[in-house]
């Protein structure tokens, strides 16, 4: 589930129960009639609430009010899709989540000098790389950046957002070179990094950009999870183009460097539409990207581009055919207090979801062998959950399910082992399985294990002892 824009404010037209329910709703309408999967992640990129004016009363009590609504939201859309499973919801920050409090007070009024000379130096600076001075058009007049430490903290009221979010398991730093975060699903073959587009980002200088080193790092940081066969994904806010008249979108030359790091697929909000770039710049398709762009989730109407409701994409992927699709969600009625959502016919698509190629270089076939190899170093240095992750959609490999035995017995998930072996294929799966229903205290299950088939035809001498063990136990017992 792709969404952006999501704009939370308490004087928003929508409630996040609305909301809630409308997205449950269309889940239910997508997965019965239209054949499309029920999510496994959500990736949010950017604009996670709407902003306070820096000149609005009581501006940072109204600016928590809001991230304390967008927490309220993200938190339930991970209870209700993700079974409360927070790290499955990948977030970036947007233009939005920049607090303007802290830029305004960053920052000074600037003489504007008679002397001709000395006003070509101003502009000069204004128009300079990294500059910090500013230009407001409201007034005509010149700012200059006195308070670059306090300039900086413009994120921390999304940083304490974010680490509230993760539960302190993930943080988000304010210096910009850190600014990036790597969101790894070994068992759904995808790795995501994270990226803020808003380096020197503020309602006077409108540019996204991600800084320079913390694209480096983040880089670096997803090249182990490409060698292991993870298709690489990038998410930041920004759009990748503009209009003449615009300047507020990220350089194109971000592509060159993601697909220098190998990531195969960018996603990002922004421009509130829906779209599908796909930019290849080798003849022999080696290396290529593909932009994909969501609407905005809960933008009111005077934020929306002509012709576009509030929107959402589903984008599913099938490494094994090599190839994605976006499905696009719109609002269909007008009421933008209580939402229904449904396909939405898109032109650029001539249809309502439209394909795209994943390069073979990026779909690779990740071995059995090297799969059990990275879930043993796990179980080894004691996260079988993580272990168990890695492994659990190719139990059909008889290596995997060895570690997956090793996994579910040490994390005592007898409900889960009831499930995975409730035909057993090995005498290790069976003595797990016996134990699991004597934990569970299900009694005929157990009978039934212990008479059937696999039980009455097996020689070896654990099997036996266990069934000895059992009959034991089921004396007395209905």
């Amino acid at each position: 589930m792709h969404i952006s824009d999501l704009h939370r404010d308490s004087g928003s037209q929508i409630t996040t129960t609305a909301l809630l329910r409308s997205l449950g709703r269309d889940c239910a309408r997508y997965t019965e009639r239209e054949d499309i999967s029920r999510p496994d992640l959500a990736v949010v990129s950017g604009d996670i609430i709407y902003g306070v004016k820096a000149e609005e009363k009581d501006a940072d009590q109204k600016l928590q009010a809001q991230y304390d609504e967008a927490h309220n939201f993200l938190v339930a859309l991970a209870d209700q899709f993700f079974a409360g499973d927070r790290e499955r919801v990948i977030l970036v920050p947007g233009n939005h989540d920049v607090s303007m409090m802290h830029v305004e007070r960053a920052i000074t009024k600037v003489p504007i000098p008679e002397e001709a000379n000395k006003k070509s130096i101003l502009a000069s600076q204004l128009l300079g790389h990294d500059s910090k001075f500013r230009w407001r058009w409201a007034d005509f007049s010149a700012l200059e950046i006195t308070n670059p430490d306090l300039y900086e903290q413009r994120l921390e009221p999304y940083a304490r957002f974010y680490n509230r979010f993760y539960n302190g398991r993930r943080s988000f730093l304010i210096a910009p070179s850190d600014q990036f975060s790597v969101h790894d699903f070994p068992s759904l073959g995808i790795c995501f990094i994270g990226l803020s587009s808003c380096h020197d980002n503020d309602i006077y200088n409108r540019t996204g950009r991600v800084h320079p080193d913390a694209l480096a790092q983040a880089m670096d940081a997803v090249n182990p999870y490409v060698r292991k066969g993870r298709l690489a994904i990038g998410v930041w806010h920004h759009s990748i183009q503009g209009g003449p008249r615009e300047t507020d979108y990220v350089d194109s030359d971000l592509l060159q460097a993601l697909m220098d790091g190998n990531c195969s697929i960018g996603m990002h909000g922004h421009q509130h539409r829906p779209q599908l770039l796909e930019h290849r710049f080798t003849a022999d398709r080696k290396r290529s990207i593909s932009i994909i762009s969501a609407g905005t989730l809960c933008g009111g109407p005077r934020s929306l581009p002509a012709g576009r409701m509030r929107g959402y994409n589903l984008v599913t992927l099938d490494t094994e055919q090599a190839k994605g699709t976006i499905h696009v969600r719109h609002m269909v009625n007008s009421d933008f207090s209580s939402p229904v959502w449904g396909a939405s016919y898109v032109t650029e698509f001539g249809g309502t979801s439209i394909d795209f190629e994943l390069p073979e270089s990026a779909v690779q076939v990740v071995q059995p062998l090297a799969i059990a190899g990275e879930a043993d170093q796990l179980l080894r240095s004691g996260d079988p959950s993580a272990a168990y992750e890695m492994i659990k959609s190719a139990l059909d490999h008889p290596i995997l399910r060895i570690i997956a035995v090793s996994a579910l017995a040490d994390m005592g998930d007898w409900k889960e082992i009831t499930k995975v072996f409730k035909t057993p294929q090995s005498p290790a799966e069976f003595i797990l399985l016996s134990e699991a229903y004597e934990e569970l205290g299900n009694w005929d299950a157990m009978k039934l294990l212990h008479t059937s088939d696999f039980a009455q035809s097996r020689p070896d001498s654990a099997v036996k002892q266990r069934i000895e063990m059992c009959h034991a136990t089921l004396m007395g017992k209905k």
